[in-house]
């Protein structure tokens, strides 16, 4: 999956920029398009009288106190309810690490009544709470408020479930500014890579120990279904979107039978590796910058060109500049190309914020001011203008990502990958790192992969792609499709990042009327 990096090859192999969590974050939708596989164990349903055979078995009283748990709710954010659930760290090995607290919040006050619709808003790191908490009325349409209990929850590792922390705010800005030697050959440059992955995987370590051992998507995937349980459901309603969409394919796969109404927007193709996800991304987002283009050129002025070619050559060329000499803030901060990029991609994200990139676009190229990107950058990165960061969701990113997929250890097969995806998308793709080095340079070790699903034990679900999608193309959503024959692909016209909450009624009547009435099409339909 990729990561935005500064272009040096010291850097581009470790990847460390600021905009980690953003590729595969499931944006929220608002007035227009908007907005982002794991696992061989076995894990056989679990329920407070139902323990799992095999290699993550444990005795039946290791897995019922968190089955049989009472959670407590309490009023929060005025009108909504909260709850903590209790999940071991380790699901292997119940009682050998402290239990992890996993948030939940419920849309509505009265918190244990009504039927359940758990969600996540993607990432991996974005928080399901605040979606619910925050966005509620945008998010979901006002039927599906009215008919379900909500449930946004931050999976473990994430905000205010156990979260993964590494820097602090001063810190982060600093590593957020790096600018590499561009003079380092390739012998040279690749040590450097691991000391400096290295150097940040011991503040990780530091920060939040043990934890990055178990945040894995299988390992949230149980804390979902011990969510359900305490809820009191047989089943699991679920509306995942970006990386929630390999959540939910996660979940159907090792607890097929407790899979009720499941949607999938902005699919996630579960079985590609960390290379084609990333190459995937890269073309996605040439793709979207090429249409975006488009739509300039035909307004009264673009500022980068009155053609296709000329706008995307003159954003290229806004890129390499940058990557050459990094500009400065008005508050005095190094404006990098890894900002630029991640604060360029940012409005990507949705048709209705081009016009905010065309006023940021003009502001660089006809006064070389920098500011609206760094304002970007910085939303993304979680950055208040006093300096202090919320919610850093590109470590726990990067903890999932080196759980969850292998990563290549030979430095001429990870220079090979990189330069494939420069070559394919060579606007975005020379500014993507390589997750390899900080992975190798991490912690832990690997524990899952990718995989080819085969969900025999669900009768259906429904898929969600978009075509104009950057951040999880059109093609992983018609690839999971044909993997899994029983479920039903709604594909949307249009660009942007998610189909449902959009502006487009053809989608959002076929996800309330799947999840209100169990109305399901056959097939493909095409919005």
């Amino acid at each position: 999956m990729p990561e935005i990096g500064l272009p040096p090859r010291r850097l581009r192999l470790i990847s460390l920029a600021a905009a980690a969590a953003l590729l595969l974050s499931g944006c929220v939708n608002a007035g227009g398009d908007e907005d982002s596989g794991a696992a061989d164990a076995e894990a056989e349903p679990m329920t407070a009288t139902s323990v799992p055979a095999g290699e993550l078995a444990g005795a039946a009283e290791d897995y019922t106190e968190y089955y049989e748990q009472d959670i407590d709710w309490t009023s929060c954010e005025e009108t909504m309810m909260c709850a903590d659930v209790t999940v071991p760290m380790d699901w292997a090995d119940p009682g050998a690490q402290t239990d992890l607290e996993i948030r939940i919040i419920s849309s509505q006050s009265g918190g244990d009544q009504a039927e359940y619709l758990l969600t996540n808003p993607g990432g991996p790191g974005s928080s399901g709470y605040d979606a619910v908490a925050d966005s509620l009325a945008i998010a979901f349409s006002e039927e599906l408020v009215e008919h379900y209990n909500i449930i946004g929850f931050d999976p473990r590792g994430v905000h205010r479930s156990a979260p993964v922390n590494c820097l602090d705010d001063a810190e982060m800005d600093e590593y957020r500014e790096q600018v590499s030697d561009e003079q380092l050959d390739a012998e040279s440059s690749y040590a450097e890579a691991r000391e400096s992955a290295a150097e940040l995987a011991a503040r990780c370590e530091s920060e939040s120990g043990a934890l990055l051992g178990h945040v894995d998507t299988l390992s949230a995937v149980r804390d979902m279904d011990v969510i359900r349980a305490v809820l009191g459901q047989d089943e699991l309603n679920y509306l995942g979107f970006s990386y929630g969409t390999k959540l939910g394919m996660t979940y159907a796969e090792h607890y097929g039978e407790r899979v009720g109404r499941f949607v999938l927007d902005g699919m996630l193709d579960v079985s590609i590796d960390a290379h084609e996800l990333n190459k995937g991304q890269a073309l996605g987002f040439e793709v979207a910058l090429e249409n975006y283009a488009q739509w300039c050129t035909e307004q009264a002025t673009c500022p980068a060109g009155d053609t296709v070619d000329e706008v995307v050559d003159g954003v290229q060329e806004l890129f390499a500049g940058v990557a050459e000499n990094p500009a400065q803030g008005a508050d005095g901060r190094t404006i990098n190309v890894s900002t630029l990029v991640s604060g360029f991609i940012t409005p990507m994200y949705s048709r209705a914020s081009w016009p905010l990139l065309s006023e940021a676009l003009t502001m660089a190229l006809v006064q070389q001011d920098f500011t609206s990107f760094q304002y970007f950058a910085d939303l993304q990165s979680g950055r208040s203008p006093d300096g202090s960061y919320g919610w850093i969701n590109s470590f726990v990113f990067t903890a999932v990502m080196c759980l969850d997929y292998p990563m290549p250890q030979d430095p001429d097969q990870i220079e090979a990958e990189f330069e494939e995806v420069s070559e394919e998308a060579p606007t975005f793709g020379p500014y993507l790192g390589h997750r390899a080095v900080v992975c190798e340079e991490w912690p832990v070790q690997n524990v899952t992969e990718p995989w080819d699903p085969e969900l025999s034990e669900v009768d259906e679900l429904l898929m969600i792609g978009t075509t104009g999608d950057p951040a999880t193309p059109v093609e992983w959503a018609e690839n999971m499709h044909e993997q899994v024959p029983q479920s039903a692909l709604i594909i949307r016209e249009g660009e942007g990042h998610l189909a449902y909450r959009s502006g487009n009624s053809c989608v959002d009547q076929a996800v309330d009327g799947y999840l209100l009435g169990g109305d399901l099409a056959e097939g493909r339909e095409d919005c």
